[in-house]
């Protein structure tokens, strides 16, 4: 983005500090605002401006701590009536009152405003804070934008984030001043990339080097789940995450959730994408770790030039040390630029040229086929309720490719972190004999005797980890080791490996009985069964006791 207008701002100084030398009284309209860096106060600067507002943020926890502790301000969200913002606007009217809203509570405020007859477009300013969200979230929460078509009507505006995002194609932003908040110091935060094929043990190897406080950003709860099961360490994690992320876990009885931060625990999981603009409060600077989890969840992407800027930005005392476990996937299918620009140009001439076709024919077979054709296509997605296209999906479109296709190369994901000027960075790649891929491939994926294959073969790879003498190699082993031999079965395999080679276990074509019967085990089944059993049972659990 080029910038008309670049202001700058001193170590200590907050926004609307930068704003004032620039001689703005508080912040300017018709301009889109990157402040560069998060917590510099901007919002604070509207709360405390003398104009009446309405700001509309992404998410609830941020709106309701900042309603809070400003007078003549009021939270508008789920559960907030029409009734409760008119007698508010009633209540305040003389004063600067000041609206703050989520996206989908914008249009109570719109028929409250006219209920007391108050024409909001002359009367108030508008900004819409963590204006990237309106691109990024727009595919999976429809309802973002529904207050773009109202914003543009506002004598006074603005969109402000320190990572902005603004469709390129969308001529309503033509005119807008761009702005810069620069700082005139080092401000730039150490992190570490690994790059690896296997995000589960490299996540349990680097919490096992952190002190204190640990909070970890993933945007998949199916992957959070997963290093719940997998790893021992986070059995007492709390999840902060959405009502949907919320359900999943109980289902799978992982308990400690919450939709609000509060205390922090050891370890803390947050969905980075619904905590965005909420302020998170520390006892000591904790270890934020992101996991991009590409195997186990593709969605998992994190985004380095906004998402992980804008987590570091949540912690308002500062962070120990920020480290990205990603694993990159070649195979991953994603389109350049020009290829979606080609998409879009065909896809709409195809669609168009339905649209005129069904409005010329008068044969009902052709209008049939006509409606369905038109009624349900994988351009859809990128219109709007009109049938016209929308520029935040559309710019969506982009964004999701773009930042999928960084996670085809370790060295493009590498260049991001560069590219963004916020990061001071190390790099590792961290390359393990069982990679996620295989693993989960092993324990859900595989037919038996393919499965049996693989761990042995991978049993033979690990065969010099097993008699390494460094005990982090050899705590890397055990720990790739059970989450490698699961069952019954695999044990017979891993015991004969041991005793008496692969070759072995190959040749008696990794038959579970003829593996029992080299090691001279009684089968599960009858051990279950034998008297031995049976009198031990009876012993521990008499009958007639309460148990």
């Amino acid at each position: 983005m080029e910038y008309d207008r670049i202001y700058s701002i001193r170590k200590g100084e907050y926004f609307a500090d930068a704003l004032k030398r620039a001689g703005k009284d508080f912040i300017p309209t018709n301009c889109i605002i990157n402040k560069l860096l998060p917590g510099l106060g901007a919002t604070h600067c509207e709360l405390t401006a003398p104009r009446k507002s309405i700001i509309i943020e992404p998410n609830v926890p941020v709106i309701e701590s900042k309603a809070k502790v400003h007078k003549n301000a009021l939270a508008v969200y789920k559960g907030v009536s029409i009734r409760q913002i008119a007698d508010f606007l009633e209540t305040n009217r003389e004063k600067d009152y000041k609206l703050l809203t989520t996206p989908e509570g914008f249009n109570k405020i719109k028929e409250a405003m006219q209920t007391v007859d108050i024409d909001m477009y002359t009367e108030c300013f508008i900004l819409f804070d963590e204006c990237e969200k309106l691109v990024q979230d727009v595919h999976y929460r429809d309802s973002i934008r529904e207050p773009m078509n109202d914003f543009f009507r506002f004598q006074n505006k603005a969109l402000i984030s320190a990572t902005p995002i603004v469709p390129e194609k969308d001529s309503r932003f033509d005119g807008f001043m761009r702005v810069l908040i620069q700082p005139d110091y080092v401000y730039r935060q150490k992190l570490k990339l690994i790059t690896t094929n296997n995000v589960l043990e490299t996540l349990q190897e680097v919490i096992e080097a952190k002190r204190g406080t640990v909070c970890i950003f993933c945007n998949s709860i199916d992957s959070i789940d997963s290093f719940y099961r997998l790893i021992p360490e986070l059995s007492n994690a709390c999840t902060f995450c959405s009502e949907d992320g919320q359900y999943k876990l109980w289902k799978g009885n992982r308990r400690k959730k919450s939709m609000m931060i509060t205390e922090l625990e050891r370890y803390n999981f947050f969905t980075s994408r619904f905590y965005s603009a909420v302020d998170i409060l520390c006892k000591n600077p904790p270890h934020v770790i992101f996991v991009s989890d590409l195997y186990g969840a593709a969605q998992s992407v994190i985004d380095p030039a906004t998402e992980a800027i804008q987590i570091i930005g949540r912690f308002r005392g500062g962070v120990n040390s920020v480290t990205h476990i990603a694993s990159i996937r070649p195979e991953l299918e994603c389109m350049s630029s020009s290829e979606i620009d080609h998409w879009i140009q065909g896809a709409s001439t195809i669609f168009n040229g339905w649209k005129a076709q069904l409005a010329r024919t008068t044969n009902i077979g052709e209008r049939t086929l006509l409606q369905e054709a038109i009624g349900e296509n994988s351009y859809l997605p990128y219109l709007d309720e009109n049938g016209k296209p929308d520029s935040f999906l559309i710019a969506n479109f982009y964004e999701k490719e773009q930042v999928k296709r960084l996670y085809t190369s370790a060295d493009l994901l590498h260049l991001a972190y560069e590219q963004t000027g916020y990061f001071v960075f190390s790099h590792e790649e961290r390359l393990m004999p069982v990679s996620d891929n295989e693993r989960m491939a092993i324990q859900h994926r595989l037919a038996k005797k393919k499965r049996a294959e693989l761990i042995v073969r991978k049993l033979e790879e690990m065969e010099k980890m097993s008699k390494a003498t460094d005990k982090k190699i050899q705590k890397r082993y055990r720990r790739m080791l059970m989450n490698l031999i699961t069952s019954t079965a695999d044990r017979y395999i891993y015991d004969c490996f041991c005793r008496f080679g692969a070759e072995f276990v190959r040749e008696a074509d990794y038959n579970e009985n003829k593996l029992r019967t080299a090691l001279n085990v009684s089968s599960e089944h009858t051990i279950k069964k034998s008297g031995q059993m049976r009198t031990y049972i009876q012993r521990a659990f008499p009958v007639g006791a309460e148990i």
